[in-house]
């Protein structure tokens, strides 16, 4: 989750005017639990060289793999898809947008290329990674929903992909 420290200064310099002081003090902020930590260490005599590697590999290191099921990645091929027209109609409504939505919105673009990027390129970043990137997903998903102006094949999309992760979540439990 460090990693979206960027998420943090790319907010700071979309949402708030500019100030050295705000991404200075997020960037001390984000850092100071590890420099608590490592003065803790030093205080108690721990091995700080063995808590430096651990961070370093904890970054930088291998994480487990997971499988997919094939009736999982059918579904996420299908809202892939759906996710494609909805950014697609979002950047064709962006100009239309008040000036702190458009903000907004590029800041969920920003955290969802932030954590599709970190899984695809680190390592380290598990497979929990894909459900973070839900989360500006969703919103974009919902904006295309609700703001689309023939209802019908949306509704249908919206229809087979609830009843498809509806199945999978039965077949999981199964």
């Amino acid at each position: 989750m460090i990693w979206f420290g960027l998420l943090l200064i790319i907010g700071i310099a979309l949402l708030r005017t500019s100030n050295i002081k705000e991404p200075v003090i997020s960037v001390l902020g984000l850092l100071s639990p590890y420099f608590l930590l490592t003065g803790l260490y030093y205080v108690l005599g721990k091995d700080i060289g063995g808590f430096l590697s651990d961070i370093a590999w904890n970054l930088f290191g291998e994480s487990p793999g997971y499988e997919f099921s094939r009736l999982t990645i059918i579904i996420l091929i299908l809202s892939g898809l759906i996710f494609l027209i909805s950014i697609s109609f979002l950047i064709m409504q962006m100009n239309s947008k008040k000036i702190k939505s458009r903000k907004t919105f590029f800041l969920l673009l920003w955290a969802l290329f932030i954590s599709l990027a970190a899984y695809l390129s680190l390592p380290s970043v598990s497979v929990e990674m894909i459900w973070i990137t839900g989360i500006p997903a969703s919103y974009i998903l919902a904006h295309y929903f609700v703001f689309i102006r023939k209802k019908i094949v949306p509704e249908i999309m919206f229809s087979g992909f609830f009843l498809l992760v509806v199945l999978l979540q039965i077949l999981f439990i199964l």
